[in-house]
């Protein structure tokens, strides 16, 4: 049969493993609870200068979005909504510059168009009926 004393320096020890358990328990509490719910937005930045091909700007999958392209002859920026399924579109190629607006509707597509070359510019435009007219400088 074990002494007092051992009893007692056993109830102790068994006494600081669940303080130490209680207490790691806490801290981890504590940390899942302080953690953020879900990633947060990312941090701004500034650049002195930044160079892409590409760059699209949207706020969520399949809304509206702002989009600036470029290659070796053809640079556009063009915007875009598909809930109103709406497109207008800027375009600079080495021979000609061009503005595109277009809309659909219960009809069908209208759009609009600017074309300027090194020899003209003419303005296109198309009802939704398919019907069109273009005015092009005499």
């Amino acid at each position: 049969m074990d002494t007092l004393e051992q009893r007692v320096e056993r109830l102790e020890r068994s006494c600081r493993r669940w303080r130490l358990g209680f207490l790691i328990m806490v801290m981890a509490a504590v940390g899942v609870a302080g953690a953020p719910a879900g990633p947060g937005g990312p941090a701004d930045a500034q650049f002195g200068h930044l160079s892409v091909q590409s760059l699209t700007i949207r706020s969520q999958p399949n809304g509206p979005f702002v989009s600036a392209s470029c290659d070796n002859d053809r640079a556009s920026i063009t915007l875009s909504s598909p809930a109103a399924p709406s497109v207008i579109a800027l375009v600079a190629r080495r021979d000609s510059a061009d503005i595109f607006l277009s809309r659909k509707g219960e009809k069908g597509i209208a759009n609009a168009s600017i074309s300027a070359d090194q020899q003209s510019g003419f303005l296109d435009l198309r009802n939704a009926d398919g019907k069109d007219k273009e005015l092009e400088p005499e």
